[in-house]
């Protein structure tokens, strides 16, 4: 997703003169040619003018007020060349005229020759101090230079000569903007849009940063403003969807790009946007045209590329996938989300050899990047002997990713090291129960002394983790005896007992396609003797209350797992159960991790940890897997469910 620049106001010429009496006869001559010129001007009638002004200096070459006119003519016909040397003339013939030098930095502006339009603006201002309009375009200058902090001292210049120009507090908004300094950006494009409120650009602008302060839904009603007053605003309908994919509003953000393509039918981005919604949206063959077709009008979109990939994977087309990903890391070398991506296919298809590798560009993400811890002690790169020394292991991640990825605490204590385990809070009384030795530090509390640190899910590709190699040893987390015993007292008597959970942390984009709806365990509360539990927490607690007629589901009270400490009441209840059946979540690892029964419905194309055309688990031998055979069909997953417990139970 990419915002738009903020819009800068145009570089301006300045607007045609009267026309100085003179004393010389081919002065008064050509007179009469220039105020005609200069009235066509006005009219919009440029090559008339042009016409005129050239009749004018056939009559007088030494007129400058023709040739600066001729060249303000030029401009507004993007003819930036022949204005130029017609400006040129003008401050050769008035060597003393600082609207001749102005003239010469805008067309110079305009022609991408900053720092030559930055010193004839010096040249005009030097001659004139008071002169608003080059303090203003040597602003420009300035930002089309990246020098925005220079900029900003002629933008308030500008103002300060005139306090009700409002494109020079635009502009200086946008000059505040690339510094980061969003919240005075802001207060700068208010300005301006109060001073010109029918002026479409200034709401464009408020938009932007207002989605740079992440206040998207203030963003949308300013991009909406924008295009009411000016509904052909390409830029504003792009950034609407950018702030309405931002509010999860896909199917709106979808729309608002498609009518920025249809404005502008080249605009690769808004086609690459598309894309990314449709994503949102699971529409994965359709997103994959729109990557392409932003690709073919923009061949190196490096980003194109790797989402490509990621809708191939999920269209579950891998050799396509890793062909797109690789396409992109060619054209953006070392393009981190690309090897991700890449490396959580190759992880999936069981290529641990190249996917660990690749895994570690997970670092250089924006939004990984400031998590990545920083000390003093050297980090563990997997060569270094560890016997009698201790590592710091620190969690990264989800509390899924931790539960699975501890397993390795006891295998890296097998080799004599001292392991020293950060894990977030919520889960560090459960982690208690790790086998093996380790001592367990909350996030947040002090670090005992260590020697060597590594992130935990660095561990498997450091200790050359193939799939035979998994560390697979069950149980390698154990309940609490206490809970365990008062759990079996609270647990409904008889029948099966199936403890089950059907939704995900539904923040961020992992949650895509995972969770299913609780109505679709429905043809496994139908089974004679089955008793399904919720082992739910959080988020859709409220399907509870909107059961198919004849589904039944038992909770465990409000007092379960409603403490601090995460999921020590659930490991403590699975021990009691005959099964688990989760989709996707932390409870799957956990079961795993207990080495009790657990079904897992997976979505078509799932997170490379299940790997690709399996029923089981390397990592979790007590899990089976039940995987959609077409996008979002839960039923028959559910229903297949439903057919091998009645197998077992037939045995």
């Amino acid at each position: 997703m990419r915002p738009m620049p903020d819009d800068l106001s145009e570089p301006h010429a300045c607007p045609p003169a009267p026309s100085r009496m003179a004393g010389s006869g081919d002065a008064i001559a050509a007179t009469p040619y220039i105020d005609r010129a200069n009235a066509l001007q006005k009219l919009d009638r440029h090559e008339e003018a042009l016409e005129s002004y050239d009749q004018a200096i056939a009559l007088d070459p030494g007129s400058a007020d023709a040739f600066n006119d001729r060249g303000t003519v030029l401009q507004c016909l993007q003819r930036y060349d022949e204005a130029l040397a017609s400006h040129d003339r003008a401050a050769t013939l008035r060597p003393d005229d600082a609207s001749a030098y102005y003239n010469q930095g805008t067309a110079l502006l305009n022609l991408g020759r900053h720092e030559e339009a930055l010193a004839r603006y010096d040249r005009a201002i030097s001659l004139d101090p008071r002169y608003a309009d080059a303090h203003m375009n040597r602003g420009l200058a300035l930002q089309r230079l990246h020098r925005y902090e220079e900029s900003l001292s002629n933008y308030d210049k500008a103002i300060a000569l005139n306090p009700g120009w409002a494109d020079a507090y635009n502009d200086r908004g946008a000059a505040l903007q690339k510094l980061q300094r969003h919240e005075e950006a802001l207060a700068s494009y208010d300005k301006a849009a109060m001073l010109k409120p029918g002026c479409a650009d200034a709401c464009f602008n408020q938009g932007n940063a207002l989605l740079a302060l992440q206040r998207h839904a203030e963003a949308l009603a300013h991009y909406d403003r924008a295009i009411s007053l000016e509904p052909h605003h390409v830029d504003a309908h792009f950034n609407r969807g950018n702030a309405l994919l931002n509010l999860h509003r896909n199917s709106e953000a979808l729309a608002s790009y498609e009518r920025a393509a249809a404005l502008r039918p080249d605009y690769a981005d808004a086609f690459y946007n598309q894309g990314v919604a449709l994503m949102s949206l699971e529409r994965y063959a359709e997103a994959l045209s729109r990557f392409d077709r932003a690709i073919a009008l923009k061949p190196h979109h490096s980003d194109a590329y790797t989402n490509r990939g990621n809708a191939l994977r999920n269209l579950q087309r891998y050799e396509e996938a890793r062909a797109s990903y690789d396409q992109s890391i060619t054209l953006q070398s070392g393009n981190a989300r690309a090897c991700f991506c890449k490396a959580q296919l190759e992880l999936g298809l069981g290529n641990f050899k190249s996917g660990w590798p690749l895994y570690e560009s997970r670092w250089e993400l924006d939004d990984v990047r400031p998590h990545r811890r920083s000390f003093s002690q050297a980090p563990w790169l997997g060569s270094e002997p560890i016997e009698g020394k201790t590592i710091l292991l620190h969690s990264e991640q989800g509390l899924g990713d931790t539960i699975q990825f501890s397993r390795y605490v006891p295998l890296l204590a097998e080799r004599g090291a001292a392991i020293a385990f950060e894990a977030p809070r919520s889960v560090a009384r459960l982690l208690a129960g790790l086998t093996g030795s380790a001592t367990i530090i909350a996030s947040g509390d002090s670090l005992p002394a260590f020697d060597l640190h590594c992130p935990l899910l660095s561990v498997p590709g450091l200790v050359g983790t193939t799939v035979e190699t998994i560390p697979a040893r069950m149980p390698y987390l154990a309940a609490e005896p206490k809970l365990v015993a008062q759990w079996r007292e609270r647990l409904p008597p008889g029948g099966i007992r199936i403890g089950i959970v059907w939704q995900g942390n539904p923040s961020g984009s992992i949650d895509r396609g995972r969770s299913a709806p609780l109505a679709g365990f429905a043809p496994l509360a139908r089974l004679p003797g089955v008793r399904l539990i919720s082992l739910q927490k959080h988020h859709g607690l409220d399907q509870l209350d909107r059961l198919p007629a004849g589904m039944a589901v038992e909770t465990l009270g409000p007092d379960f797992d409603s403490g601090t400490d995460a999921f020590v009441d659930a490991a403590a209840v699975m021990m009691s159960l005959d099964l688990v059946i989760s989709t996707d979540t932390a409870i799957v690892h956990l079961a795993g991790a207990l080495n009790r029964p657990v079904w897992v419905a997976l979505k078509a194309a799932p997170h490379w940890t299940w790997m690709t055309d399996r029923d089981d688990s390397p990592w979790y031998p007590s899990a089976r897997l039940f995987r959609q055979t077409s996008d979002g069909d839960w039923r028959d997953v559910f229903e297949r469910m439903a057919a091998k417990l009645i197998s077992l139970r037939q045995r």
